[in-house]
């Protein structure tokens, strides 16, 4: 088993790769996801996992923030023709948070090309790495009508709806903002450490680091976590690898 899985990455926003394999190793991290928001992204993630295929793990997808900048029908051919190569949907979801999706005709947009994703991961048969906000409820009824396995991503939501998500056997991924956000921490407080992953999704400005994370940033996670939980940091670090190695097949 891996020592620790970063289960959330955007590759694309780094120019040296391998220096962040090297640093990743030397802290201990044996593997990273890698997810796409549009073509251009995904690509980058497919590339990084073809130069490094035991350390990044490929997800393609299209993001919500960029469901009015993407030629959609594109990336859903482009999606379809690469999915098989990764090992996970993603990022996906909704998001109502953005000032462009305030008209209903824009979230409707979102919630079918949603849908039209989670049907192609459906058929191929790999889990979704998911994005929600301001729309928790909407988003889990589509992603479990879906018959996909997913990771709801820096859920931060109403711990009503993580009840019913942990219920349906999703998992959500504790990210830097366990260290100092009470949505974060009430999330975690909640969940089992048998459905939690950890991650990054870097590169991010993380408040608490006062800078962009990376992916080493995942050992600072587990601590939180392990802190947080009243749990062994060690413990913490092996149940998570184990949960993402469960959930992406690696």
């Amino acid at each position: 088993m891996r020592r620790l899985i970063d289960s959330h990455v955007h590759i694309d926003g780094f120019s040296d790769i391998d220096l962040i394999k090297q640093e990743s190793e030397e802290a201990g991290i044996d593997a990273v996801l890698c997810v796409g928001g549009d073509i251009e992204s995904s690509g980058k993630a497919l590339d990084a996992a073809g130069r490094f295929p035991e350390f990044f793990f490929p997800a393609v997808g299209v993001h919500p923030s960029n469901i009015l900048k993407t030629d959609l029908v594109q990336a859903e051919e482009f999606i379809s023709d690469n999915i098989s190569r990764c090992v996970a949907l993603g990022e996906v979801g909704l998001d109502y948070a953005y000032d462009f999706a305030k008209p209903k005709e824009v979230r409707a947009k979102m919630r079918s090309y949603l849908e039209r994703l989670l049907m192609i991961a459906a058929d191929v048969g790999v889990p979704a790495s998911v994005h929600s906000r301001s729309a928790y409820r909407v988003t889990l009824d589509l992603v479990a009508a879906s018959g996909v396995e997913a990771v709801f991503h820096w859920y931060d939501g109403p711990v009503h709806t993580l009840r019913r998500l942990l219920d349906e056997g999703f998992y959500v991924s504790a990210t830097p903002a366990v260290e100092y956000s009470k949505g974060a921490r009430a999330v975690m407080l909640e969940a089992p450490l048998e459905r939690i992953l950890v991650e990054t999704d870097s590169p991010v400005f993380v408040r608490s680091l006062g800078r962009l994370s990376s992916p080493v940033d995942v050992v600072r996670v587990v601590d939180a976590l392990a802190e947080l939980k009243d749990l062994d940091p060690v413990e913490v670090a092996r149940v998570t690898s184990r949960n993402a190695e469960s959930l992406f097949r690696i």
